[in-house]
C-alpha cells in the first residue's frame, strides 16, 4: 500500500493528530468543516485517507506567535515569575502552564531555578515560543535514557534529578519533574541544596543525598524497606485471593474491607507502581503468611 492509499481509523486519527473522538465525530458530520470523507467502512468502524487527514490537520495549524520586539530585546537571562511567562505567552491564566506540566510531561520547559516558586528565564522561554512543537504533538526529539543509580552507593553523593528519576522508576527525566512540580512526590522532600555549574547560563540544579532518595523511595514503595528480607516472597491481592480459596481479587479483598480477615489487616509491605503511573498504593502480604492462614482455615470444623 503506498503511503496515497494508507487509511487509518479515528483511534490512529486521536492518536497522530492529539485530536478527540468527538471532535472527529463533528468534523465529519458537518460538510462545511473541510475534513475529508470517509473513505471505507467495516462495519461501524470508519476510515479516512491519511494523506487527505494529515492536509486537513495542516491547513487547521495555527501560526507560531511572533513575540514582541521589546521581548526580544529585552534581558533574556532574566527570571521571570510564571505569571509573567504566562503574560509574554498570551495566556489569561497559570493554569495553562500547569497543564502542560500536568498532561504533557516534557513539552513545557523546566523552570531554571525553582526557590521560591517556579522561574524561567526570559531567553528560555523565548525559544521554546520559537521552537515548540505543534499542537497535540510530542518534540520529535529522542528522550534520554536514565543512568543506572545503586542503591548502596556514597550515602552523602549528592544525586541529581536523573538519577533521582531513575531511582523512583521513572522512564525520563521530564516525567518525574512534572510529577515533582504537581507535588505527586510527598515523599521526597525539597532538594538539600542547589548547584549551579561553572560558567553555565542555565538555572541551579536541585540536588538531593542518596540516602534521603532512596529513604523516600522506600516510604513510597518503589524500593523494598531496608529491613525486608529480599528472598522473602511477597504476594498481591490476586495470588492472596488464590492461596485462601477465593474466587477472585475483588472478593479477597471485599472480606479485607469487611472484617472478615483481621489477621491480614494490616499488610507486610506496600508497594507503588514504579514512576508516572504513580499510585494507587498496593498491599503485599507474605506467602509464608497466608499459608500459615489458609492451613488454620482448612483445620477448622
Amino acid at each position: 500500500m503506498s503511503p496515497a492509499e494508507r487509511l487509518v481509523d479515528t483511534a490512529q486519527i486521536v492518536s497522530e493528530f492529539g485530536t478527540s473522538k468527538p471532535r472527529i465525530s463533528e468534523w465529519s458530520n458537518d460538510p462545511d468543516s473541510g475534513f475529508p470523507a470517509v473513505a471505507h467502512t467495516e462495519g461501524r468502524k470508519r476510515f479516512w485517507r491519511h494523506d487527505e487527514v494529515a492536509a486537513f490537520f495542516a491547513k487547521r495549524a495555527p501560526k507560531k506567535r511572533t513575540l514582541p520586539a521589546a521581548v526580544l530585546e529585552a534581558d533574556q537571562d532574566e527570571l521571570l515569575p510564571k505569571r509573567e511567562v504566562a503574560k509574554l505567552l498570551g495566556y489569561t491564566r497559570t493554569s495553562t502552564i500547569d497543564a502542560y506540566f500536568r498532561d504533557r510531561p516534557g513539552y513545557f520547559p523546566e523552570p531554571d531555578e525553582d526557590i521560591d516558586g517556579p522561574m524561567w528565564r526570559r531567553g528560555t522561554i523565548v525559544a521554546w515560543a520559537a521552537n515548540r512543537p505543534g499542537k497535540g504533538r510530542r518534540s520529535s526529539s529522542p528522550t534520554t535514557a536514565l543512568p543506572p543509580v545503586p542503591v548502596d552507593g556514597d550515602p552523602d553523593e549528592l544525586l541529581g534529578t536523573a538519577e533521582v528519576a531513575s531511582l523512583f522508576g521513572y522512564g525520563s527525566v521530564a516525567s518525574f519533574s512534572s510529577a515533582l512540580y504537581q507535588g505527586r512526590i510527598p515523599e521526597l522532600p525539597a532538594p538539600e541544596t542547589l548547584e549551579r555549574e561553572e560558567g553555565s547560563r542555565g538555572g541551579a540544579r536541585k540536588k538531593w543525598r542518596r540516602a534521603t532518595v532512596v529513604a523516600a523511595a522506600r516510604k513510597r514503595g518503589v524500593l523494598p524497606a531496608a529491613d525486608r528480607d529480599e528472598n522473602e516472597d511477597l504476594v498481591g491481592a490476586a495470588e492472596a485471593a488464590q492461596i485462601l480459596g477465593y474466587g477472585n481479587a475483588d472478593s479477597f479483598i471485599s472480606a479485607l474491607g469487611h472484617g472478615l480477615l483481621p489477621d491480614l489487616e494490616q499488610p507486610d509491605a506496600f508497594e507503588y507502581r514504579r514512576g508516572s503511573a504513580g499510585r494507587p498504593r498496593q498491599q503485599r502480604w507474605k506467602r509464608s503468611r497466608l499459608e500459615e492462614l489458609a492451613a488454620r482455615r482448612s483445620s477448622m470444623p
